[in-house]
């Protein structure tokens, strides 16, 4: 697998698990089967309210002796003190891993699963985890100071790649905005719908089985700048959707944004600025749910 250039994503923060207890804690809390997956190994999985939305969604590495959470790092103390409130009795400790962090690496090509990957390749040197997102791109886990440095450059390639790839990330501007299905989760390999239960579960379920999702993720481009978590509009300035993940290139700017399915044939707008649909990530799931 050919990569361009690494670089360090201060999008991204560590939380720590550890404690006999942490894998049925997590398994029990998050939307992936967190009790079968092998030391060593890493999968994606969402947080979500009791209504089935998005608090986070987050990559899991298993070190054997512990969990890592890596999600957003403005929601990493949102995310460790929800979970706080339910560890109870339960043999688990949680913590911020402030000298560690996450670098990214874009790949030559992009590949779209055919099916969900419940479990992502992960390899370890030294002191470095490598994690292969279903998109192809990679997570590197390790202390900052032995991360590749931060080159804005690769990072805006890097965020470039998941906006086209589909792939979005949740951050306090969108949390608890959407429930797993806008976001694609499902076909992903965050959610397992054989687990058991989990907060919102009930929601997300029957999201899956009857088809009640009317929005999904869609790829715009415009020549104005954008916002993480902006409303976006129809021409009769009602809502019709809201900007996930976002960033400028040279002319343009390009972003992530859930719509409802029924505006994908309208002209959108943030504020006064005209928005161009330039792919729809719901067509497939649309059909499936029709």
């Amino acid at each position: 697998m050919t990569h361009t250039a690494s670089t360090l994503m201060p999008f991204f923060g560590l939380i720590r698990v550890s404690g006999e207890d942490r894998a049925s804690f997590l398994h029990n809390q998050l939307s992936n089967d967190i009790n079968h997956l092998p030391a060593g190994q890493a999968c994606l999985a969402t947080y979500n309210t009791a209504k089935g939305r998005v608090i986070a969604n987050i990559v899991l590495l298993n070190r054997g002796e512990d969990i890592i959470l890596i999600a957003a790092a403005d929601l990493c103390e949102t995310l460790q003190k929800k979970l706080q409130i339910y560890i109870m009795r339960s043999k688990v400790k949680l913590e911020c891993m402030e000298e560690w962090g996450a670098a990214v690496s874009v790949p030559a090509s992009t590949t779209t699963p055919t099916e969900p990957q419940y479990v992502l390749p992960t390899v370890q040197t030294k002191q470095i985890w490598y994690i292969t997102l279903p998109d192809n791109s990679t997570i590197q886990i390790g202390k900052i100071n032995q991360l590749p440095p931060l080159n804005t450059e690769t990072a805006k390639a890097w965020q470039a790649h998941e906006i086209n790839s589909g792939n979005p990330w949740i951050s306090a501007a969108t949390t608890e905005t959407c429930v797993a299905q806008m976001l694609n989760q499902q076909l992903i390999g965050a959610v397992h719908f054989k687990k058991g239960c989990y907060p919102g579960q009930e929601i997300i379920a029957r999201a899956q089985y009857r088809g009640q999702v009317k929005r999904g993720l869609a790829l715009l481009e415009t020549t104005d700048t954008l916002s993480t978590g902006a409303t976006i509009t129809d021409s009769n300035n009602e809502e019709v959707g809201l900007i996930i993940n976002q960033v400028q290139q040279e002319t343009t700017t390009l972003a992530l944004a859930v719509i409802k399915h029924s505006a994908a044939e309208t002209q959108l707008q943030s504020g006064n600025n005209p928005i161009a649909i330039k792919n729809c990530f719901f067509t497939t799931v649309h059909a499936k749910n029709a």
